[in-house]
């Protein structure tokens, strides 16, 4: 039977999505945000070309309200001291739900102490690293409904969204140059992100690496065995925060997020 693969190279953890079929599924790709993205759809598409276009529309958009790597986006003025546009107003006033929601576990007031760790171009202010990913992923979801487009698994980096049907979700081992599926998820009509060290990491201390996630408590780096956690959710921007989030609380932070309907899953944790 034949095999279709999303890979997700990221800076977190990687995804592995396939959809078995007895027909090809058609597949477009593309890149934004650094990323590499990919669409796989189990039904007829129309115009794929139109498909494709539109994604890369929806996805520089968003980057470019976003991004703190350019200079010219609307956060990097707003970083300077400029008034949010209405889409970056859109995306703070989530940033701050989730904030307030994860207790102070994320928080996106740190583009200073980012650079300060070695991560990130620089500057004070907001980074919406974090959730900015999975916002697009989520835009990208919403421009597939108003085309007609159900049955379809979409990943930007290891930001997951997945339509109508049954997806395998691949989450791979946390371990740095690993690139073996631990576990396989299956998903309908959900949404799956993860965080970890093993991916973006700037050295070790006392056994335990200094990935870019940063503790609000303490502005450095969460220091932890190479591990992840995986949030699945209805919303790829909730589900990024949350698993940003836990990976600065731990396991203890689950029960919080679970209440939420939220599913955790920790992998390389010597305790689990």
């Amino acid at each position: 039977m034949k095999r279709l693969f999303i890979w997700g190279g990221i800076a977190l953890v990687c995804f592995l999505i396939w959809r078995k079929a007895a027909r090809p599924a058609t597949q477009i790709t593309g890149r934004a945000m650094g990323c590499d993205w990919k669409l796989i759809c189990s039904e007829t598409l129309e115009d794929p070309r139109a498909t494709r276009a539109e994604i890369a529309r929806v996805l520089e958009h968003w980057e470019q309200v976003m991004s703190t790597w350019r200079r010219d986006s609307d956060l990097s003025r707003y970083n300077r001291g400029e008034p949010a546009t209405a889409d970056l107003l859109r995306v703070l006033e989530l940033a701050e739900q989730m904030r307030m929601a994860t207790g102070g576990a994320f928080d996106h007031r740190m583009l200073a102490e980012l650079g300060a760790a070695g991560f990130g171009p620089g500057g004070t202010g907001v980074d919406l690293s974090s959730l900015g990913k999975g916002f697009a992923v989520d835009r990208v979801a919403e421009g597939l409904r108003r085309r007609g487009i159900r049955r379809y698994a979409f990943s930007l980096a290891g930001e997951v969204r997945v339509g109508e049907g049954t997806w395998p979700v691949g989450i791979e081992l946390p371990e740095p140059g690993a690139r073996t599926v631990v576990e396989t998820i299956e998903l309908t009509n959900l949404a799956m992100a993860s965080s970890g060290n093993s991916r973006q990491w700037n050295g070790w201390e006392g056994g335990l690496l200094k990935g870019h996630i940063l503790d609000p408590a303490t502005r450095k780096p969460v220091l932890r065995p190479p591990c992840s956690v995986t949030v699945i959710g209805q919303e790829a921007a909730v589900a990024s925060a949350w698993a940003t989030a836990l990976f600065v609380l731990g396991p203890s932070g689950n029960a919080c997020a679970e209440a939420r309907g939220l599913r955790v899953i920790w992998h390389g944790l010597p305790s689990l």
